[in-house]
């Protein structure tokens, strides 16, 4: 009879693995702890690292891969942190306790930025594939925090977002209630220049992708269109019982963080509102609502599509150069684009035919990327550009050089 269970239930594992059609590895149950209280804090939650074993014998990092006891990865700066005492009531006081120390140089001639960002949990900034920063708090109490960073523009940021887990490998935290409870996730971000101008926000001109998503009670829900991973179908209930449900993990791409990378592959960012996210009862965030919520340049939650289930989010953006729009050059330094404005195909030339091209980007007024390439090819299509204004960046024996395109139809 006990070997007639064990049948059952290997039968039944693996048909309820069978029902999944989806490209991500699956996992089933609690993954192992592997370092146990990464992080303390009074009111916070057990924070800890582990693995989990899939079904095709992968080995996933819980809850996601990430850098947070690597010294080498630097700290950011805090806007809001109750576990050291440093709960600053403004954006300038916190800004003045800086000693300058904390700039990261991605371009020594470059201009200084500062990045407001709050998350829930956990994030790491990355500014054109190099360290910026990363989370002091990886999971709770909520926190704040600031980046700063000098360099050139355009540039690209990228962040590794993680909805921390008390229940590894599960998706799940514990509430008053509930053994297994499924939280939300999500991030904001605001980048202002030196003189305070805000130059990005986030929204859903932003890329996310998600790379770990759970609980997953039924493999039937989940769904994939085009590149995005779809889990809106899925339900997620709060239970005593979940130690048996499943996780779906994807590789991370080794370049992801760096300004080549083709982030078109990316969906773009969903939006969520702050009642959604609830974080209106939270000071690290409400302190700092003037950056956050400013209704001149409103910065907007983002996280790929599933705010509860999706719990390792890969976030990209661009920010471009200034451009002056009144007259659009055909020929900044060594550049020639022509036609220029132009309606389908432009030609780009260099002015010495032994130059070498290493990577040739055209970016919208928002700062995204809607053409890359390695090399100058023939001709470029931009038919399916709308008309505007768009910054063209190629460099040229090592050295990154912009000129001005106009597509008018």
């Amino acid at each position: 009879m006990k070997n007639n269970l064990v049948v059952l239930l290997v039968f039944i594992t693996a048909s309820a693995f069978a029902q999944y059609n989806g490209t991500g590895s699956v996992t089933q149950g609690a993954g192992d702890t592997t370092v146990a209280n990464i992080f303390s804090c009074t009111g916070g939650r057990p924070t800890n690292l582990g693995t989990i074993t899939a079904q095709d014998s992968m080995i996933w990092d819980l809850p996601a891969a990430n850098n947070y006891i690597n010294s080498a990865f630097p700290n950011a700066s805090d806007l809001y942190n109750s576990c050291n005492g440093n709960t600053y009531a403004t954006a300038t006081d916190a800004v003045a306790a800086l000693s300058g120390n904390d700039i990261i140089v991605i371009d020594s001639t470059g201009e200084v930025f500062t990045a407001y960002i709050f998350a829930d949990n956990y994030f790491e900034l990355y500014i054109n594939g190099i360290p910026a920063g990363k989370d002091n708090v990886p999971y709770t109490p909520f926190n704040s925090s600031m980046v700063r960073f000098r360099v050139n523009r355009p540039f690209t940021i990228a962040m590794l977002l993680i909805d921390w887990e008390e229940h590894l490998g599960l998706g799940y935290e514990t509430n008053n209630t509930f053994t297994y409870y499924a939280g939300d996730g999500g991030m904001v971000a605001v980048i202002k220049d030196s003189n305070g101008n805000t130059v990005a926000t986030t929204g859903n001109d932003w890329k996310a992708q998600t790379y770990y998503t759970a609980p997953i009670t039924d493999l039937n829900c989940p769904a994939e269109s085009g590149n995005e991973r779809l889990s809106g179908n899925c339900v997620a209930p709060s239970t005593n019982t979940g130690a048996g449900y499943y996780g779906l993990h994807w590789q991370r791409p080794t370049d992801w963080m760096l300004p080549q990378f083709n982030d078109t592959l990316f969906p773009p960012a969903y939006t969520f509102s702050n009642t959604t996210v609830g974080i209106n009862n939270k000071p690290a965030y409400t302190n700092f609502t003037d950056i956050f919520d400013d209704p001149a340049q409103d910065a907007a939650f983002i996280l790929s599509s599933n705010l509860v289930l999706d719990n390792e989010v890969l976030v990209r953006y661009t920010v471009t150069n200034t451009v002056n729009t009144d007259h659009p050059e055909k020929e900044t330094g060594s550049l020639l684009i022509y036609p220029n404005p132009a309606k389908n195909f432009i030609s780009i030339r260099t002015s010495t035919a032994t130059s070498q091209v290493t990577d040739l980007s055209i970016m919208d007024m928002n700062g995204k990327v809607v053409y890359r390439n390695q090399h100058i090819p023939e001709k470029i299509d931009v038919s399916q550009l709308a008309n505007g204004n768009y910054t063209v960046s190629i460099v040229i024996d090592g050295t990154k050089q912009y000129s001005k395109l106009h597509i008018q139809k």
